[in-house]
């Protein structure tokens, strides 16, 4: 091992380096760091992680999580607005819903991407995967239905009337609880 060292030392010594840990901090700066490569390894891994169970794009998840947050901070606006006194028990909602959503998005991912889909006549026709963009959308527009209920309470006109053509739009396939909006 020390004759593989001394090898690869002289031939960065020729390059003008004078050992491979001045070419490491050259090459790679401030990456080379413990912190920086824990943070690097950690972050991949949840990457990792995120898409193979979630199913989802780690951006796309981020974009999520983001509307999640987007949702529960007009929630707040919007109640204090009301004269709604906070609790803090609503701050521990977005992550229960968060969570309860990740776990539901995981588990129909999990049924889409690992079970056997026998064929039907020639065709696969994977009812999981319908399942899991059915309910993947689902939330989304739920989520989205919510941001625009909580800025139209907050006095932004035109998202009243976006938030109105959607929720008649969703009436006439589902029926919609508006106080569900406001919980």
């Amino acid at each position: 091992m020390n004759k593989f060292i001394l090898a690869v030392n002289s031939f960065i010594q020729e390059f003008g380096f004078k050992t491979i840990e001045e070419f490491g901090i050259s090459t790679f700066g401030f990456t080379i760091k413990k912190e920086i490569i824990t943070l690097g390894i950690s972050l991949g891994t949840l990457a990792a992680v995120v898409e193979s169970f979630v199913g989802l794009d780690p951006l796309v998840y981020i974009a999520f999580i983001v509307l999640l947050y987007i949702e529960f901070r007009t929630g707040i606006k919007a109640s204090i607005k009301d004269n709604k006194k906070i609790q803090s028990k609503k701050i521990g909602r977005v992550i229960l819903k968060m969570l309860t959503y990740t776990v539901i998005i995981g588990i129909i991912n999990i049924f889409r991407t690992r079970l056997f889909i026998p064929s039907i006549l020639g065709f696969e026709v994977n009812i999981y995967s319908v399942v899991y963009y059915a309910v993947l959308n689902l939330i989304i527009i739920q989520l989205l239905l919510s941001v625009f209920e909580n800025l139209s309470r907050l006095g932004y006109r035109e998202t009243n009337k976006i938030f109105h053509f959607i929720t008649k739009k969703m009436e006439s396939w589902f029926t919609l609880d508006k106080s569900d909006f406001d919980k």
